[in-house]
């Protein structure tokens, strides 16, 4: 049973009587020979005709006195706690391991020879020989006789590429707005901006 929130109201009522009787003592008293105003007797009211806030009020100090009295109770009984027993491990942590981790020490020598594969020669002439006829041929496709079907694809081309190249992409209106905004946070202050 948890009384945390009891204890919070025992706390607050504690406070507010001591405020009360703080609040009554420090009200001046009257001298002597001066005349006392008696205070109007209370008149006993229909608890239906009190409004909202003092029914809120007389129920809340019913509830305080049940609280105190229910505080008085249990302070009386003493304070006991009870364990419940921790619930059972799974299968699988109640088996304990019984292998060890540890390996034995191992002796490996190193002083034995590696074998590695033989390495491949390389020779640059004949590399160079390769490239020197991979150019030749490459050379020999494209130069040739120029026709007019050539001359007429050649042109399409270079016709085409200028289009291609002079394309322009067109902005968002969203793209557009984060750019000013970035312009305003990244830009030099409005004192600094030239007119």
């Amino acid at each position: 049973m948890d009384f945390g929130g009891l204890v919070v109201l025992g706390v607050v009522w504690l406070l507010f009587n001591l405020l009360g009787r703080a609040r009554g003592e420090s009200q001046p008293r009257p001298r002597t020979g001066a005349q006392v105003p008696q205070p109007h007797p209370p008149t006993a009211r229909d608890p239906s005709q009190r409004d909202a806030s003092q029914r809120e009020g007389s129920r809340l100090e019913q509830l305080l006195r049940e609280l105190e009295r229910n505080l008085e109770q249990a302070g009386g009984q003493g304070r006991t706690t009870v364990r419940l027993p921790a619930p059972p491990l799974p299968d699988d942590e109640d088996v304990e391991e019984r292998g060890s981790l540890e390996v034995p020490e191992r002796v490996v020598s190193l002083e034995t020879e590696v074998q590695r594969p033989a390495r491949v020669t390389y020779d640059q002439d004949s590399g160079a020989e390769d490239l020197v006829r991979r150019r030749i041929a490459a050379a020999e496709a494209r130069s040739g006789a120029l026709t007019r079907a050539g001359h007429k694809t050649f042109d399409r081309q270079i016709r085409q590429e200028p289009a291609d190249h002079t394309a322009v992409r067109r902005y968002t209106t969203a793209e557009l707005r984060h750019a000013i905004v970035w312009r305003e946070i990244l830009g030099p202050p409005v004192s600094e901006r030239g007119s």
